[in-house]
């Protein structure tokens, strides 16, 4: 057939033929293939179709099979760089749904990639696995050592590999993107300045319940609730009946036997039970620039190596790193990195730090400049014995097997509940108990399901009788619409006191503005606010010196307006020209003093300060890139489909 097809490659009747094939193909296989393999996506991008029956080039499906890869890898990772943490960290996350929103984003990013003629070689690809120290044995990889865990952990060669070198080909691109952003001295020097911008304020504060009055008649009432009925208004409100099937609950009450205990240890020794060298340390960052000269360099390299004296001396290490670390994510915590493994960190750092026993110090240098380094304690290398283990163990088998009774009652009770089983019965055949609530409004907490806020959303969506299955959150649920109320103005017999309540508040504040706006009037001239203060005994509360960045006035908490509206007086002192308005009270408020960080304080901060304002510029242009990148895409995610599975599962 194919000699034929080339005998006749340029007639009519033969590119017909083709054609129809084509057609065929692609319908079976893009559109109508779907549905008769039934084939559910949870997730596609640039899916687009032709008439309904097939789905053009360029469509992108996201099977469950990924996803359950995608988070099973994701588990891993923080289960490797936070052993101790990691089932705190994932408790109270749904792996699936970070999965899906994980692999869009990498597709988009890989295509995209892939546009730009970005390539990863098998070469490339080889080193970066090789370089990996999990797949390394005495500092050299080994190919029995990477079969072995990739066989541990359930991974296909050829799955792991490709998703390295998407990771690769994201961290070139990333970094194409990133490396592309600079700050100029000027523009991180006017940042600085923002947001080390020191401000004091005195304010008078005019409560709200000073001005409140006496109730109002009832006429005032009537008039006031007709004038206003809309803003009485109460949403719809729906009360439901649930049973919540912990995994914990329904778990065996034996425990797993002996060879259940044992297979599960050899299937997961080196993923679960194998730790590797650990040291808990501190560090204090003296930043030095990328461009920074020999002078920067060595002025920085004697100032750690000052500290160190110090400490050596006495000086406690965490004080100092409070004082001159220039690393902002551990500075407040007195430099306290935790405990890390190797890999975590830059090389440089950890050639010095695991080299450091309990107590003893050391100068690193990396890239960001000189480190000094305390190391308090070191956990060698470890695996677990099975008797070490077997408690964890048999939590986690039971939990499986906990999780797995739960979604076959669920499937059972859902059954039985549709022909008609009370949900009270049904819990109580399985030692659970069922719920039934209070009404409530669409997004309030539902008492018993209040790690489950989206439970509120799934049941405005049904009616009245009607039974569904909800398992997108930590534990499967089976829920019944009870009743549903409609919104509704309530009677003013019903509401009365709440409706005089209203008018006094809204009567005191209103008045208390009224104050606020007449001393204003008074204060506003140059010197007079001192004058009004004293002629009329006014308290006048100081707020001392606070940093402007944090938007929080202290004595008053947030208050991101008051504060922006100091910044911007001309003179100082200086009242802030209108009143202002927080909790119902109002606020006059006077600059005492405002002032730039000094030269001195850029001169020793500004370096780090730079740093972190040029990474968190790059950090900012990555997440605009990848945004751009989805809003010019179709992406449609299905998310009845995604399931739940809880992170430390």
């Amino acid at each position: 057939m194919l000699e034929g097809i080339r005998r006749y490659a340029y007639s009519w009747v033969t590119r017909v033929l083709l054609l129809f094939l084509i057609a065929v193909f692609v319908i079976f296989f893009g559109g109508l293939g779907s549905y008769f393999l039934q084939i559910k996506p949870v997730a596609s991008i640039d899916c687009y179709t032709y008439l309904h029956l097939f789905t053009l080039p360029g469509c992108r499906n996201i099977l469950p099979d990924e996803i359950d890869r995608q988070a099973a890898n994701i588990r891993r990772s923080v289960q490797n760089a936070h052993s101790e943490d990691a089932e705190r960290m994932l408790a109270s996350v749904n792996l699936r749904q970070i999965a899906v929103e994980s692999l869009i984003e990498q597709i988009l990013i890989e295509r995209e990639a892939n546009k730009l003629g970005l390539r990863i070689s098998d070469e490339d690809l080889g080193k970066a696995i090789a370089s990996q120290a999990v797949f390394q044995d005495d500092g050299r990889f080994s190919e029995t050592r990477y079969e072995e865990i990739l066989r541990d952990n359930q991974l296909e060669p050829a799955a792991f590999e490709a998703d390295t070198r998407g990771k690769i080909l994201s961290d070139t691109l990333r970094f194409m993107v990133s490396d592309a952003i600079a700050a100029s001295p000027d523009e991180a020097r006017a940042e600085f300045n923002r947001f080390g911008q020191k401000i004091a304020l005195e304010y008078l504060e005019f409560p709200y319940t000073n001005f409140a009055g006496g109730r109002p008649s009832d006429a005032e009432i009537a008039k006031f609730y007709h004038d206003n009925e809309e803003s009485f208004r109460e949403p719809e409100r729906a009360r439901i009946s649930f049973i919540r099937y912990d995994a914990a609950v329904l778990a065996p009450k034996e425990p797993p036997t002996d060879t259940a205990i044992s297979d599960f240890y050899e299937q997961n020794q080196k993923a679960l039970f194998s730790h590797p060298q650990q040291i808990h340390a501190r560090h204090i960052l003296i930043h030095v620039a990328a461009d920074a000269g020999a002078a920067e360099k060595a002025a920085a390299k004697a100032q750690a190596e000052s500290l160190m004296q110090k400490i050596k001396a006495g000086a406690n290490f965490a004080d100092l790193a409070k004082e001159y670390s220039d690393d902002p994510g551990s500075k407040q915590n007195g430099g306290d990195l935790g405990y890390i493994s190797r890999g975590e960190l830059v090389k440089p750092f950890e050639e010095v730090a695991f080299t450091l026993k309990p107590g003893e110090l050391g100068i690193a240098e990396t890239q960001f400049g000189f480190h000094v380094i305390q190391v308090e304690d070191v956990k060698n290398s470890k695996v677990e014995t099975l008797e070490e283990a077997r408690p964890r163990i048999i939590a986690m088998i039971n939990e499986k097997q906990g999780e797995t009774i739960a979604k076959q009652d669920l499937n059972q009770d859902i059954a039985a509940a549709g022909e008609g089983r009370d949900l009270k019965d049904l819990a109580k055949k399985r030692g659970l108990v069922a719920i039934e609530t209070p009404y409530f409004a669409d997004g309030e907490t539902i008492k018993g399901a209040e790690d489950t806020p989206a439970l509120s959303k799934e049941a405005f969506a049904m009616q009245p009788g009607e039974i569904h299955s909800y398992i997108k959150g930590p534990a499967p649920i089976l829920l019944k619409l009870l009743d549903r109320k409609p919104t509704r103005i309530p009677p003013l017999s019903e509401i009365k006191d709440r409706v005089a309540a209203t008018m006094v508040r809204m009567r005191a504040e209103a008045q208390a503005a009224q104050a606020a706006t007449a001393t204003l009037k008074q204060v506003r001239a140059p010197g007079a606010f001192d004058a009004v203060v004293a002629a009329n005994r006014l308290q006048v509360k100081n707020t001392g010196e606070f940093v402007r960045a944090g938007g929080t006035i202290p004595g008053l908490g947030q208050f991101q307006e008051a504060v922006e509206a100091a910044a911007a007086v001309p003179t100082i002192p200086g009242v802030i020209d209108r009143v202002m308005e927080k909790g119902g009270n109002s606020y006059i408020f006077r600059v005492v003093s405002r002032s730039a960080p000094s030269d001195a304080d850029w001169k020793t901060l500004g370096p780090g300060f730079t740093e972190r304002f040029l990474q968190q510029q790059r950090q900012l242009a990555w997440s605009s890139f990848v945004n751009n990148l989805k809003s010019k895409s179709l992406i449609v995610v299905h998310s009845d489909l995604i399931g739940s599975s809880a992170g430390n599962s």
